[in-house]
């Protein structure tokens, strides 16, 4: 699960720089050390960059995320837009579905009111407003938040080069 959290983090700070190729250059390690546990340290850092590249690659394969997000909408009207964005929102829920089983963590829908029982991992539930006592809580749920079920990456070809998210292409004349 620490993995994953890494990869997400890193696929979140690629996704937003302005230059994605030295975002992820930053996730690459130095040169090599004589020390194995540096080795291993290494080789994980490494695959974890990896992983959260590969997870733009599956939202660009699925839903064509990174397109969308570096495309410049200004000129688009919102009814093109938005019939973008269905296609989008259809491609990547389902990379979601598929490779991470994504669930939430509450169930109810926002604005429904929840208890927090007793020996509630707080890492999972934000507590907000007048807090005092001890649990049970009894409050107005504003997020039901979000936790990984599962990661299933399909086979990468180790030919490729892991820091491209999708190839360009080039149609010859």
């Amino acid at each position: 699960m620490r993995r994953f959290l890494f990869a997400l983090r890193a696929f979140w700070r690629v996704l937003r720089a302005p230059d994605p190729g030295a975002a992820f250059a930053r996730f690459e390690l130095p040169a090599e050390s004589a020390r194995p546990a540096a080795e291993q340290e290494k080789g994980a850092r490494r695959d974890l960059a990896e992983d959260a590249v590969y997870t733009l690659v599956l939202l660009q394969r699925g839903g064509r995320l990174v397109d969308f997000l570096f495309e410049d909408i200004a000129a688009f009207d919102d009814a093109q837009v938005g019939a973008a964005v269905r296609q989008i929102h259809a491609g990547c829920r389902r990379v979601l579905e598929d490779h991470f089983g994504i669930l939430t963590v509450l169930e109810g829908g926002e604005g429904s009111i929840v208890t927090i029982p007793e020996g509630f991992d707080p890492s999972t539930v934000q507590l907000s407003g007048r807090i005092s006592g001890s649990p049970p809580f009894s409050g107005v749920l504003r997020h039901r938040g979000w936790r990984v079920a599962k990661t299933d990456f399909p086979q990468r070809s180790a030919r490729l080069d892991p820091s491209v998210i999708q190839p360009a292409e080039v149609e010859v004349r």
